[in-house]
């Protein structure tokens, strides 16, 4: 305090109008004939710059597009929003807002998965956001045995898609799924 003082960053006026009491207080915390009170330590140290910041345990990543959850098919308009998630997720997702209905037990129409472009080994039973070489995508479940990519949906018409015909892409493995409040009260 002695510094900021002494070197004119903040007058005893300031200091004191902060802490809610008169100058001549700031005056003798400064001489020493006074303590600084608990109550009054948090302010200071805001007041200084000297406070911990608290580590959030969100960020925001960008939605970079629609995928479809569906047969495969060109993805839909990219967007500029971004999408709120853990901060533990790994670094360099993004996210996709799902559109369909062949995830819907688990990433239901609007909903967004988080897609970890840097994860594309295939392990049976993740789920996946694939691309084909004709320029379509979507969004499934991965399993072996022959290798598929299988809905997980309430609606029994959306069908499995057998793979080995025709190259694919792994666009990355979905690491999570973001159901917004707004999603939440439509359900």
């Amino acid at each position: 305090m002695h510094r900021w003082v002494a070197d004119r960053r903040l007058l005893q006026k300031d200091i004191a109008a902060e802490l809610g009491i008169a100058p001549a207080r700031v005056n003798e915390m400064l001489k020493g004939s006074r303590r600084i009170q608990p109550n009054e330590m948090p302010i200071l140290a805001k007041l200084f710059g000297m406070e911990d910041e608290e580590e959030s345990n969100v960020r925001r990543i960008k939605r970079i597009g629609r995928v479809p959850a569906g047969s495969l098919r060109v993805a839909l308009q990219e967007t500029t929003d971004t999408v709120e998630v853990s901060a533990h997720l790994p670094k360099g997702v993004f996210a996709l807002e799902v559109d369909g209905e062949s995830m819907n037990n688990i990433a239901p129409l609007g909903a967004d998965v988080i897609v970890d472009p840097n994860d594309k080994s295939l392990f049976s039973g993740d789920l996946y956001v694939i691309g084909a070489s004709g320029g379509g995508f979507t969004f499934k479940r991965y399993l072996e045995n022959p290798a598929r990519l299988v809905p997980i949906s309430s609606d029994l018409s959306h069908q499995e898609i057998r793979l080995g015909s025709e190259p694919i892409t792994i666009i990355g493995r979905v690491v999570s799924v973001s159901i917004g409040a707004e999603l939440l009260r439509r359900m």
